[in-house]
């Protein structure tokens, strides 16, 4: 079925495999448009940095906040509502980001953020928000996608590197040509193992989405690549229609082993994916092999993927690819319309 091209005009209409096979090339043009961003002077003194998204928007920040917060000068939060938190201050960067502008919590705190007169920048592609800013005077960060995302959950590429660019901007990390450099590199590893065009006999993607189909899924993860767990479990939702949640390590370990003995019978219908890293605290490796082997006793079935990057930045965008992939190819042998996402419109038509 994944080496059939007629499943792919079927299933996927709108070609949102060709944004994901050229995610790396997402990550060169935020590069490219962010690198040598300017900010007013008031913006390079600020003591916390809220980025404000929903959805697919708030996605790329949160793999960032994981795989760069050591590299932060001042702590970055994401906020996912319709306010700010009460710490936000004239000291705060606030960092709006919706992929189609027209976000209502988004566009929410973009009211309250130019009543307080806040210092503010923007990413988006248009829409009511880019016209606020435009007002305000914000910068912003306007990204034109077309085929490279044709939906915010296909654009991490533009926001994660995006707000990388900015942060540096406003004095707050650094980042080197080569650090982008290597992000697209391990995107670039990946896809030639995992593109569409290579049989599912020497695919890793289509052999872990084959693994993946009609199991409620469980993403394990630690450290840098908790975002990426967030992402995958996301993505596992909105491009294949499939249940999963995921679970950060050490923490996991204090609470869900305790969860697997009911609903009877239940532990053995499910797959953990285990986000495994050798640039893991040692302690944390050690609690994936015994997390591994606690669950496999339980009955779960586990998959297990080993980044393999020099880097924490690296490795989340080596992920960061492959689970694109994954994603993509489970929705087509789950036989779904990749590209739309019918519940969550139906949502948005009834709170309207």
């Amino acid at each position: 079925m994944l080496d059939n091209q007629k499943t792919y005009t079927k299933l996927d209409p709108d070609g949102i495999s060709y944004g994901i096979e050229h995610l790396a090339e997402q990550v060169r043009m935020a590069w490219h448009d962010t690198r040598g961003m300017k900010l007013p002077a008031g913006y390079r003194n600020v003591k916390n940095v809220v980025v404000v998204g929903m959805g697919g928007s708030a996605l790329g920040p949160e793999v960032l906040l994981h795989a760069w917060c050591k590299k932060f000068a001042v702590p970055v939060t994401i906020v996912r509502s319709y306010t700010l938190p009460s710490f936000v201050s004239q000291g705060t960067l606030v960092v709006l980001s919706s992929f189609s502008g027209t976000t209502e919590e988004v566009l929410a705190v973009a009211d309250e953020a130019r009543r307080r007169k806040l210092k503010v920048v923007v990413m988006t592609t248009g829409g009511a928000l880019f016209n606020v800013a435009t007002e305000a005077a914000w910068p912003t960060y306007c990204y034109t996608p077309g085929d490279l995302a044709r939906e915010p959950r296909f654009a991490l590429g533009y926001t994660m590197i995006g707000l990388l660019g900015i942060l540096q901007a406003a004095g707050l990390t650094k980042v080197t040509d080569g650090d982008v450099r290597r992000i697209r590199s391990a995107m670039g590893d990946v896809l030639d193992t995992s593109a569409v065009d290579v049989p599912e006999a020497e695919n890793p993607a289509k052999t872990v989405a084959r693994a993946l189909r009609d199991k409620p899924v469980m993403v394990f993860a630690a450290s840098h690549l908790v975002g990426n767990a967030h992402v995958f479990r996301n993505q596992l939702n909105e491009t294949a229609k499939q249940f999963a949640t995921y679970h950060a390590l050490p923490e996991a370990n204090h609470h869900f082993l305790e969860g697997l003995l009911f609903p009877k019978g239940y532990a053995k219908t499910t797959t953990a994916v285990m986000l495994r890293s050798a640039l893991y605290n040692d302690r944390v490796q050690k609690r994936f092999d015994v997390t591994a082997d606690m669950l496999e006793k339980a009955g779960v079935q586990v998959v297990d993927y080993l980044a393999s990057g020099k880097d924490a930045l690296e490795e989340c965008g080596e992920v960061l690819q492959f689970s694109s992939f994954v994603s993509y190819y489970l929705g087509l042998l789950n036989g779904v319309n990749v590209s739309t996402m019918p519940a969550v419109e139906e949502f948005k038509k009834q709170l309207a």
